[in-house]
C-alpha cells in the first residue's frame, strides 16, 4: 500500500492504477450497500417479549407487537416498554449496519490500512448524524 502524495511529479501508473480500481470497488458497494443498508431491520423486546418492536436503519418504526397480557399494563408502564422496544430494535439496526460497513471495508482496505477502530468511530458519527431528534 502506498501513502498519498500530493505532488503529481511523484505519482506512479501501477499507484494510479489501484488506486483507479479501488475507487471502482468502492464506486459498486455504495449502490449495493444502499441496498443492503436498506434491508436492514432491527428488533428488540421488552416486557418479557411482550412488547415487540422492529425498526428500518434509519430509526423509524416499522411495526410493533403488544400482546393482550401487555394491554392490562397502565398506559405509563406500557409507554416505557415501548420506548425500550423501540430503543432496542434501533440499537440492533445501528449494530447491522455498523457491521455490514465494517465487513465492507475489510474486502476494501488491504490490510495494513487504517484502524478499524477509527473507523467504526466514523461509522457511528456518521449514522448519529442521520438520527431524528
Amino acid at each position: 500500500m502506498h501513502t498519498f502524495d500530493a505532488d503529481p511529479a511523484n505519482w506512479r501508473d501501477e499507484d494510479l492504477e489501484q488506486d483507479a480500481e479501488k475507487a471502482a470497488k468502492i464506486l459498486a458497494w455504495v449502490g449495493d450497500g444502499q441496498r443492503e443498508l436498506d434491508e436492514i431491520t432491527g428488533t428488540g423486546e421488552a416486557a418479557d417479549g411482550q412488547v415487540k418492536a422492529t425498526t428500518a436503519v434509519d430509526g423509524l418504526v416499522r411495526e410493533i407487537v403488544i400482546t393482550p397480557r401487555a394491554m392490562r399494563l397502565d398506559s405509563r408502564s406500557l409507554a416505557e416498554h415501548l420506548m425500550l422496544a423501540v430503543g432496542r430494535a434501533q440499537d440492533d439496526a445501528e449494530r447491522q449496519s455498523r457491521q455490514l460497513m465494517t465487513d465492507a471495508l475489510a474486502d476494501l482496505v488491504p490490510d495494513g490500512g487504517p484502524d478499524p477502530q477509527a473507523i467504526e468511530e466514523q461509522i457511528g458519527r456518521l449514522l448519529r448524524s442521520f438520527e431524528r431528534p
